[in-house]
């Protein structure tokens, strides 16, 4: 008789436990939300806008398509998105502060092209959406892809080299004289350069420029010899120049420039814009997210980098450029769960955050980026063009042994 009580009672504690709900929050498993989701878009819109605002060098990277989305519903509020991005680089530079919506992207056979991998928190409720880790890989398209279109192009270059210094300070020569500024300009460093071959050799370059205290007022001989104005005054351009080379004659035949001061109230509205919630207009917004919740002091800052891969003859596919994402910069290896970072938000020194998930409940969970993509059938998304080579190069499957 007592066997059979026990029995029962054992029964009985082993129904109670199997109808037990599942656990949320860390247990939770990812969800696999659609990648033509509409918050799923405003999640990879938002997170692309961030990774924009939070780089120091390179150009704005535009959306090509969404690879892959996983959502994270938190036991709090909101969700954290993991998030494959296929991006290709614009003709705007990131200190312009543009949105990549608002650039123009490059002709193919100049095109950078790749894919970041973002880790995105977004809580409606509590007005937040922050970044809070990022890696970009970005390759060259091919030079056979380029010879393949336009053999006669201008090909990229070297910057470093002596025809370009002295093309970019030519350019810059002319636009001080013909601008309506107040102070001299200097080279900063160029950014991008190629040449072409018309009749003779054509130089190419793209160059950052920076305010210096020469006043135009004033006859300058050497513009390198003008100490730069202090950086919280200063204004920082971008600049396209091209210079031709006839026999011993050079002649400057374009040169553009687009001024950017420190305190442009459009560069603020664009800020404030990329760090806005889905859902939420700019006037629902009356802080960023940092300030106006208590609620922040429990995100992590920002922590990402970008790495450009030398030029190759190649087929380069995504599948190769994830392999390259386990390494940093400086080609050396780093832990595979933590991101290396070029710099932080707040220009301290950076350093890596494993995840913690004793932290308390009022704080997101963020794991690991997870290795099993989207199982969604709407994944990889729609592109956002389909003209030229680019399209069948970024989309290409990786090849298998």
């Amino acid at each position: 008789m007592v066997w059979l009580v026990w029995m029962l009672f054992g029964i009985q504690v082993l129904c109670s436990c199997t109808a037990a709900p599942p656990a949320q929050g860390a247990g939770a498993a990812l969800l696999s939300p659609r990648c033509d989701d509409a918050a799923v878009e405003e999640a990879a819109d938002l997170a692309l806008r961030q990774i924009n605002a939070d780089r120091e060098e390179g150009y704005v990277l535009s959306l090509y398509r969404i690879v892959s989305a996983r959502e994270q519903p938190q036991e709090i509020t909101g969700s954290v998105f993991y998030l494959i991005l296929d991006v290709v680089d614009t003709e705007c530079h990131v200190v312009s502060k543009k949105l990549w919506k608002n650039c123009n992207t490059r002709p193919a056979h100049s095109t950078v092209y790749g894919q970041c991998k973002a880790i995105i928190y977004i809580n409606q409720a509590r007005n937040i959406a922050h970044l809070n880790t990022y890696e970009c890989t970005l390759q060259p398209v091919p030079r056979r892809y380029i010879w393949s279109i336009c053999p006669d192009c201008p090909a990229d270059d070297s910057p470093d080299k002596p025809e370009y210094l002295q093309a970019a300070a030519q350019s810059l020569a002319k636009f001080n004289k013909e601008s309506e500024q107040t102070h001299y300009f200097s080279v900063l460093n160029i950014t991008r350069a190629s040449m072409q071959w018309v009749i003779g050799p054509a130089y190419f370059v793209e160059f950052l420029i920076q305010e210096t205290s020469c006043s135009k007022d004033d006859t300058v001989a050497d513009i390198s010899m003008c100490e730069p104005l202090p950086p919280e005054v200063a204004k920082i351009g971008f600049c396209k120049g091209s210079v031709v080379n006839r026999g011993v004659e050079q002649s400057v035949t374009s040169i553009s420039c687009e001024i950017y001061s420190q305190q442009d109230p459009a560069t603020e509205e664009e800020n404030q814009e990329a760090h806005q919630t889905p859902g939420k207009s700019r006037q629902d917004q009356q802080a960023s997210p940092s300030d106006a919740n208590p609620f922040s002091p429990h995100l992590e800052k920002t922590v990402g980098w970008v790495k450009i891969l030398p030029p190759s003859d190649e087929d380069i596919t995504f599948h190769s450029l994830q392999e390259s994402q386990n390494e940093h910069k400086d080609r050396k290896p780093v832990p595979p769960k933590a991101v290396g970072s070029a710099h932080n938000r707040d220009g301290e020194k950076p350093q890596v955050h494993k995840p913690d998930l004793t932290k308390p409940v009022t704080g997101p969970v963020i794991l690991p980026f997870p290795e099993e993509p989207s199982l969604s059938d709407s994944c990889p998304g729609e592109a956002k063009q389909t003209e030229g080579i680019l399209h069948p190069l970024i989309t290409r499957k990786p090849t298998t042994a």
